[in-house]
């Protein structure tokens, strides 16, 4: 028995690093991962016609305030938070300020040609049969009564290793792919010029940094605590629904201190802590791109 055991030992750590090649293969197959067999692949991305303009804008429901003065001597600025309840002896809050991400989507076509079960996997299916094979046979010998345990993984890594040595034959395939792949380009992070938030049929003007002005947020604030309709985001003749439900006006009210309405709750347990609106316009809305103009030849 003790002469067995570096028999034993190497044999554990043969099956350590064989893992079930055979086995490995066939999951990647069955769960659509072939690819990660490919050798030498090249891509060619071909931007494809299509591209749209896209605004998400978000509005904060709760309070900035700016950082506190840094200590003397210190250097480093602590950024604005947000308290559902300022201290008393805080700051005055910021203004509101929505924020405004500007992206271009498309698509590009990507050809991808490669191949599979070259010399490289020749090589490595060999090499793990081969150590399978060895780990299998360190296993069942491991002892003149092997435990159940090694009967078992012993057999298991015997047959991957037949399987194994069964895919070294599978001949050389050449892979040649076409696949669209969705392409998102940010753009800008300012407001656009001629963004409205309509409140209740009062259009208010969003300025670069977000701001509605103070008529604008006194309005939203009114609006909070009584919403009469609905808000919406308007933008070059296109316009979307700013969709705030119960749950947003709580976090909102709550963050300004007033006490809850009755059936304040948020169904997934944790508060809101945005609105949020996509616009898709057309392309050069927001870049600034110039229209394209119809050749008259020569």
């Amino acid at each position: 028995m003790r002469a067995r055991l570096p028999l034993a030992l190497a044999a554990a750590a043969l099956a350590a690093t064989a893992g079930g090649c055979f086995t490995t293969w066939t999951v990647t197959q069955l769960a659509g991962g072939a690819r990660a067999w490919d050798e030498q692949v090249r891509e060619e991305a071909v931007p494809q016609a299509g591209l749209e303009e896209r605004l998400a804008v978000e509005l904060p429901l709760g309070l900035a305030y700016p950082p506190p003065p840094p200590a003397p001597g210190a250097t480093a600025t602590a950024p604005a938070t947000t308290s559902p309840s300022a201290p008393a002896s805080a700051a005055e809050p910021l203004p509101l300020a929505l924020t405004c991400r500007t992206t271009q989507r498309g698509t590009d076509l990507v050809y991808r040609s490669g191949f599979r079960y070259g010399s490289r996997w020749k090589k490595t299916t060999a090499a793990m049969a081969l150590l399978e094979g060895a780990a299998a046979a360190a296993f069942l010998l491991a002892s003149t009564d092997p435990s159940a345990a090694s009967l078992v993984y012993g057999g298991y890594l015997a047959v991957d290793a037949l399987g194994t040595a069964a895919i070294f034959f599978i001949p050389r395939k050449e892979i040649y792919r076409r696949d669209p792949r969705p392409v998102v380009t940010p753009v800008r992070d300012d407001c656009p010029d001629g963004l409205i938030l309509d409140i209740a049929g009062e259009a208010y003007p969003v300025d670069a940094a977000g701001r509605l002005g103070e008529l604008g947020e006194l309005a939203l604030d009114d609006w909070m605590q009584a919403p009469t309709g609905p808000l919406r985001l308007e933008l070059a003749g296109q316009a979307t629904e700013l969709v705030v439900g119960a749950a947003e006006r709580c976090t909102w009210n709550r963050h300004r201190g007033r006490p809850p309405a009755p059936g304040c709750a948020y169904p997934s347990g944790v508060p809101a802590q945005t609105a949020t609106a996509a616009l898709l316009v057309e392309p050069g809305t927001l870049t600034g791109l110039p229209e394209p103009t119809a050749s008259t030849g020569p």
